[in-house]
């Protein structure tokens, strides 16, 4: 008799004795129950030409992204949970198509411009849609989801120690070069009203050789003796391993040598100071460095450029010139440090001394700077340096689309004013009338603003004023009472003007009033019917003079502000600049000076001390501050036989210095690179260069872009690596200070899935104030805490139970705080572990975060790919929550518990596994 068998039961028996998956022929399985509507992904997984244009095109026309009646779901009695997931995701797929859209081939700006417009109400409908979104098997984030939420932004605790650049690779028994010579200074230790002195002259150290180790505990020694807590010590930077590719393979080099600093570890209660006899001028220099078009194809955007800031000393009458660093790349004599800054850096626009010989410097930053992030694409940065060359501070202006910096003035009480232009919103800025700010009815349009800062680096004030058209503030200055005058211009009328005709030049003065309400005491246009540009601002008393190009001249105005309103006095032509322009304005005593660039080598400003050399030159004119032609007026002349441009002036030691770029020939300084940066002391009186230096950077480029000049600001002090004045120790406290974040900026916070609570940003709002604020707004229920990490205090939110939740919500468009605060929108909850599974502690549903950024935007390449890559993750998540659940809907296996019998094995089974045997060897006969 013939038994028939089924082979599949045999082959199921022997993969579940070898612990292998069971699986048949599609002829024999049964086919898989349907647990789960098929997704959008697995039906259409590559969205047709067709389908994606018509995503797009329904977006712009301002349909919603978000249709739960379109995502279609193929089981019935499915859970409406799918569903939305799948009209969620359908939504981010148009957004991801509109990003492609974005980068693609042959989109032009009116399409970036509709697309990004499309794209901003998109995510502001899918940030909505997640917030409200109310699922029953699974929970939703837009951010990320987390047991804890710390800060990126910090606020640096009060530094104990400041240390110094390389003084010395090797030991700290090598004998230091700066230490050489005669080497004098002062350190003096204030606690509370008392002051203690000691001099320093390494001289005293007769024959033992200068090695840091010497100099530190002779230095210390003295201290001691003066009853001075504060100590010198070393700081060793260990040489680490380099590597570099030789013919495709990696070579690891020698780690070379270890580096040796200074520390100065100060005392708590201590303040010190650090002075020198002897001081010499000093220039700082802000430069661009690199090749901006290194394939000389105007239409690729392939240049790598970088800024630096550089100090020069100016003369070695009284200060012996510090040696060359090891090292030290394009290096020229006398160039005492150079610092290079952040890749965030855009442009540097100004440089000035403040009065306790800092540096203030005003620049575009397109990125986060240090801690501080910015929330548009292009923001104002405020930076403090030393004298030594190190970073005191940064504050940001906190503009919510792009700002830029264009004038700087520091007043002779340590005040700062900053101007420039702006575009969206500025949130606690007080505005004119018609300001054509985000609310306004020219949204697009530029305005100009005025910042006020106080000597601590605080912001005071801010005044925001706006024309119909384009306009921005370009030059400021402190009057002797505190008022701040502005100078600018605009396309059409700014508040109190009238229009003269293309770009009018404008002035204005603000004051704040008792209570520190800024009034604008007049505003006034003028100019020609052209285009004019004012180019520099300077107070003289009660006058205010102006320089700027007026249908392509050099003019000066003088202007009696002693009233109520200007009152013009004086004006200067001085005459065609023939295609060139104006650097900068400056009063020098009873002189004003005025230098550019012109190929006219007939400049009315009197007598031509140095004459036009061919091409563009340099230019510098010296005038009576009054406009009045005297005998002392003068023209200098400066560069060689091809173009040479000016792009900065200062004045100081009895020199005009003016810093520009050239690719030609200079007197008595040989070419160093492709184009090179140069900085010339002129004496007005003879024309002549007294001192001039020729440099060049990344690239064999450098343009110079602004210059400073401090008459003591070189000292033995800078061959130390030590700042003159008083160290820095303690910044400010406040978030306001320390960020871009503005008073009026908030987020939100909720408990338990309650109603959120705005959390808003203070101007005098510390990390401590803002933690009792987060407390408050839950009711405090939650733990947050102060942290410190790197030196800075930041703060940390967490859940005080293992069944709480927190959730933490963006702020109103233009005023979100989190990005800034370095938080993002999402979920905090505590977790527990349930059969080998992190499940949330409240025992309810599990959360998703999308992790999904509020601000992703259209609104540059690197805009469009960030935004293309969190939309990307976002669809990935959603993918995951599917599979989930389609795995908690599955079926499960059973697996057979293991047989703890034991005897002898019954005969039936013995029967069976012989029969099954037998059956499996007829299967598998002849085979091998």
């Amino acid at each position: 008799m013939t038994i028939s068998f089924d082979s599949s039961l045999l082959l199921a028996y022997y993969q579940n004795r070898a612990g292998v998956p069971v699986t048949g022929s599609a002829s024999t399985a049964a086919p898989a129950k349907q647990v789960a509507p098929t997704a959008p992904w697995q039906s259409t997984p590559t969205p047709t030409a067709d389908q994606t244009s018509a995503a797009i095109r329904s977006a712009l026309a301002g349909h919603s992204l978000i249709d739960e009646n379109a995502a279609k779901l193929d089981l019935a009695g499915a859970s409406t949970d799918y569903k939305k997931l799948f009209a969620l995701y359908q939504g981010l797929g148009t957004l991801s198509a509109m990003a492609d859209k974005a980068q693609a081939k042959g989109t032009t700006a009116q399409d970036l411009r509709q697309l990004g417009q499309a794209f901003t109400k998109g995510m502001s409908e899918v940030s909505a849609y997640v917030a409200a979104a109310k699922l029953d098997n699974v929970r939703l984030a837009q951010g990320d989801v987390s047991i804890s939420a710390k800060t990126t932004l910090g606020v640096a605790r009060t530094q104990t120690e400041y240390v110094t650049g390389p003084l010395v690779s090797g030991s700290s028994s090598t004998e230091v070069p700066a230490f050489q010579g005669a080497v004098q200074f002062t350190i003096s230790a204030k606690s509370g009203n008392n002051t203690k002195t000691v001099n320093i002259n390494l001289a005293d150290l007769g024959v033992l050789p200068r090695t840091l180790g010497n100099v530190i505990n002779y230095v210390n020694g003295k201290l001691q003796d003066a009853g001075i807590a504060s100590r010198l010590a070393t700081q060793r930077t260990p040489a680490v391993p380099t590597t570099t590719t030789v013919g495709g393979k990696t070579v690891t080099l020698s780690p070379g040598a270890d580096q040796w600093a200074l520390k100065v570890k100060v005392d708590s209660i201590e303040t010190l100071s650090f002075s020198a006899p002897a001081t010499a001028g000093a220039v700082y220099l802000a430069q661009s460095v690199g090749d901006p078009n290194p394939d000389k194809n105007p239409l690729t955007d392939d240049g790598v450029t970088s800024r630096e800031l550089l100090k020069f000393q100016t003369d070695t009458t009284a200060v012996d010139a510090a040696p060359k660093p090891a090292g030290a790349a394009n290096w020229v004599d006398g160039r005492v440090f150079s610092e290079a800054l952040g890749p965030e850096v855009k442009t540097v626009r100004a440089t000035k001394i403040g009065p306790d010989g800092s540096v203030y410097m005003l620049a575009d930053i397109t990125a986060k700077t240090g801690d501080q992030a910015i929330k548009g694409g292009q923001d104002v940065a405020l930076m403090k340096y030393d004298s030594a060359g190190k970073l005191l501070y940064t504050r940001t202006l906190g503009a919510s689309d792009e700002a830029s910096g264009l004038g700087l003035a520091v007043s002779a009480d340590g005040q700062v004013a900053v101007a420039g232009s702006l575009t969206g919103g500025l949130i606690g800025a007080q505005t004119g009338p018609t300001n054509s700010g985000p609310t306004g009815t020219n949204a697009a349009a530029s305005d100009s603003f005025v910042t006020l800062y106080d000597k601590d680096g605080q912001e005071v004030w801010t005044e925001r004023r706006g024309a119909r058209l384009d306009d921005e503030a370009s030059q400021v200055a402190f009057g002797a009472d505190g008022t701040v005058y502005v100078a600018g211009r605009s396309k059409s009328a700014v508040p109190g003007t009238t229009t003269i005709g293309g770009w009018d030049s404008y002035t204005e003065a603000f004051k704040a009033d008792p209570k520190g309400k800024v009034q604008t005491l007049f505003a006034q246009s003028f100019g020609t019917t052209g285009d004019d540009r004012p180019a520099g601002l300077v107070m003289d008393g009660t006058s205010m003079v102006v320089a700027g190009t007026e249908d392509g001249h050099a003019v000066l105005r003088r202007y009696d502000v002693s009233g109520a309103a200007p009152v013009l006095t004086a004006t200067r032509d001085l005459g065609d600049l023939q295609g060139g322009d104006i650097a900068g304005l400056a009063l020098d005593g009873g002189q004003v000076v005025v230098a550019g660039t012109t190929s006219n080598a007939a400049l009315a400003g009197g007598t031509i001390t140095h004459a036009l050399s061919g091409g563009t030159d340099a230019f510098a004119v010296r005038l009576s501050a009054d406009l009045a032609p005297g005998a002392g007026d003068a023209v200098a002349y400066y560069g060689g036989s091809g173009n040479d441009k000016a792009t900065s002036l200062a004045v100081g030691g009895g020199k005009v210095w003016i810093a520009g770029s050239t690719a030609s020939d200079l007197p008595n300084l040989d070419p160093m690179g492709v184009k090179d940066g140069f900085l010339a002391g002129l004496d007005m009186g003879t024309g002549q260069a007294t001192w001039s230096r020729r440099f060049t950077g990344k690239d064999r480029q450098a343009v110079p872009s602004a210059i400073a000049f401090d008459a003591s600001g070189s000292s033995v002090l800078d061959r130390l690596g030590l700042p003159q004045g008083t160290l820095t120790m303690a910044g400010s406290q406040r978030l306001t200070a320390a960020s871009a974040l503005r008073a009026g900026d908030q987020f939100t916070v909720a408990a338990d899935g309650g109603r959120p609570v705005a959390v808003s940003i203070d101007d005098k709002d510390a990390i401590d104030t803002l933690a009792t604020k987060v407390r408050r707004a839950l009711g405090f229920n939650v733990l947050v805490d102060i942290v410190t990490v790197n030196g800075t205090r930041r703060l940390q939110i967490k859940p005080s139970s293992d069944r709480s939740t927190i959730t933490i919500g963006s702020g109103k468009d233009g005023q979100d705080a989190l990005p800034l605060l370095g938080l993002s929108p999402g979920v905090v909850r505590a977790t527990t572990t349930q059969d080998g599974k992190t499940v949330p502690g409240d025992g309810k549903a599990q959360i998703y975060g999308l992790k999904l950024d509020t601000a992703i935007n259209l609104s540059s390449a690197d805009q469009i790919k960030h935004a293309a890559a969190e939309l990307a993750t976002a669809m990935g998540v959603i993918r995951n929550i599917y599979k989930d659940l389609v795995a908690a809907a599955s079926p499960k296996t059973a697996t057979p518990a293991a047989s703890t019998a034991s005897g002898p094995v019954p005969a039936y089974l013995t029967n069976q596994i012989a029969n099954y045997q037998a059956a499996l060897d007829r299967l598998t006969a002849g085979s091998s």
